[in-house]
């Protein structure tokens, strides 16, 4: 079987580092048409068929990974498309808290599991969750900046799934945390 999991994990990185640029202050809110194209094309569209590849794979663990995030993308820029963002920003923030609560609930899932796989994973949605927190508490500028670094965490997995096998050894390490067979 083809390894799908770099084009989920380039679609997670993409348009994770640009909200996290706005979120941080970087890129001006002038640019969110574009950065709703990028979670519809290319974010949830990548993460829904990377879902759907490792969906025949043993566990379902990378696949609910996929589809959940996919689904977090599509959420925020139907969200945002609709008008629906800014007006709940405006009128009931905390329905934004709460859906970042649950997201750092099951993000949180996700970290404990990972525990298991390897220090990429474990980095990567263990400061997903802390800037989910942050976004929930309002503290949207350090969550941008985490955003930032998870995406590129990202990267460096979807490259670990890109070299790799092209290369035919491990030449980007991830640190398998996988108990060791007897």
């Amino acid at each position: 079987m083809k390894d799908p999991i770099a084009i989920g994990l380039f679609g997670f990185a993409v348009p994770l580092f640009i909200i996290g640029a706005v979120f941080y202050g970087i890129v001006p809110l002038a640019g969110l048409g574009t950065l709703l194209a990028l979670c519809f094309g290319f974010g949830a569209a990548a993460m829904y068929m990377a879902g759907g590849f490792t969906y025949q794979m043993p566990n379902s663990y990378i696949a609910t990974v996929f589809f959940t995030y996919g689904s977090f993308f599509l959420s925020f820029a139907i969200a945002a498309i609709s008008g629906g963002l800014a007006a709940t920003m405006k009128s009931a923030p905390q329905l934004l808290m709460v859906w970042f609560w649950l997201m750092a609930l099951i993000t949180f899932i996700f970290f404990i599991a990972s525990l298991r796989a390897n220090i990429g994973l474990v980095l990567l949605f263990g400061i997903l969750c802390a800037a989910f927190v942050l976004m929930a508490i309002s503290v949207s500028n350090i969550a941008g900046l985490l955003f930032m670094i998870v995406a590129l965490i990202g990267f460096y997995l979807a490259a670990v799934h890109v070299i790799n096998p092209v290369i035919g050894k491990a030449i980007l390490p991830v640190g398998s945390l996988a108990p060791k067979k007897a």
